[in-house]
């Protein structure tokens, strides 16, 4: 598997990469200008948040890291946020609300530690049980806002954009409009399916409109390699065609389950994850206003580890 890296995208801009599509390896990065750093997202563990900002400090010797924005409330975006507590760490007001919605390092490690007695667990613990979560405290925003938010980092303006609803219920984007660049956070995968847990497809459509309403050429995505325009493209058309799909299924009256088994059978294609269908299926069918529909995180996780074992 490829090391993650810090590459630079501008004069002010660099991406740590972690290049893989799968669970838990999230992609962050730092605009810096003038001595002074910005955070974008910290990672799943301490040790690979540790490793993150040593990257940061060989690469930009002096540069201080004195603010951290959190793209959503996900764990593998936030959960280094404590070795970085003495920043300002700003996000949404809709992620923050939602934070404590999530399920916590505890939580997830005693649910994979149960692995083999479920379905679920067994899903669980190949997608994280290779994590260490020892030492994590969860830390939470010091800053919110709604909206639009303008930071400056030296000399370079950095806008904050509050998303709503998306692949969480609360996203927000960091845009630097100088160089072009969008970090997406997880409004954007890269090479696998996005995960809806918001419960709204057609959110997740509006959202990609809004990122390429940026005029940006560049995007890092939550998990994955770099995208251009035409990647954000695809991904809203996918989102589009899965959308239309669920739409008529839901219409018919097909169970949710067999409804995602079809969807995933027809719109997998080559991306990782296609088990994540079913959150989309579930958010579509949801905005059809189809009856009984799972709702929460542990529900999903269990849709997909179904779909998954089938």
């Amino acid at each position: 598997m490829p090391s993650p890296a810090l590459q630079q995208l501008s004069a002010t801009t660099w991406a740590w990469m972690n290049d893989r599509p799968g669970w838990g390896y999230s992609n962050s990065g730092v605009v810096a200008s003038d001595g002074q750093g910005l955070l974008i997202d910290t990672q799943f563990t301490l040790d690979s948040t540790r490793d993150l900002l040593r990257a940061v400090a060989t690469a930009l010797p002096g540069t201080e890291i004195s603010t951290v924005v959190n793209s959503h409330a996900n764990g593998d975006h936030t959960w280094g946020n404590q070795l970085v507590a003495d920043a300002e760490i700003i996000t949404s007001e809709l992620s923050a609300r939602h934070a404590c919605k999530e399920m916590g390092p505890e939580q997830l490690s005693a649910l994979c530690a149960m692995s083999g007695q479920s379905a679920t667990a067994t899903y669980a613990a190949e997608c994280f049980g290779h994590f260490d979560f020892s030492g994590v405290t969860v830390t939470g925003p010091t800053q919110t806002f709604t909206g639009r938010l303008e930071v400056k980092v030296g000399q370079t303006l950095v806008e904050l954009l509050d998303l709503g609803p998306g692949h969480s219920p609360g996203d927000v984007a960091v845009h630097i409009p100088e160089d072009g660049i969008v970090f997406a956070g997880d409004a954007l995968f890269s090479g696998a399916h996005m995960v809806v847990w918001s419960a709204s497809i057609s959110a997740c459509i509006a959202v990609c409109e809004r990122l390429l309403a940026t005029g940006a050429e560049t995007f890092v995505p939550g998990h994955g390699p770099l995208m251009g325009r035409a990647d954000v493209e695809i991904v809203q058309g996918r989102l589009i065609a899965v959308a239309e799909s669920a739409r008529q299924l839901a219409k018919a009256g097909v169970p949710l389950m067999e409804a995602a088994r079809r969807i995933m059978a027809e719109h997998a294609g080559s991306w990782a994850h296609p088990e994540r269908l079913f959150t989309q299926t579930t958010a579509a069918y949801a905005e059809a206003g189809a009856p009984g529909v799972p709702a929460g995180t542990l529900a999903m996780v269990e849709g997909m580890a179904e779909l998954a074992c089938r």
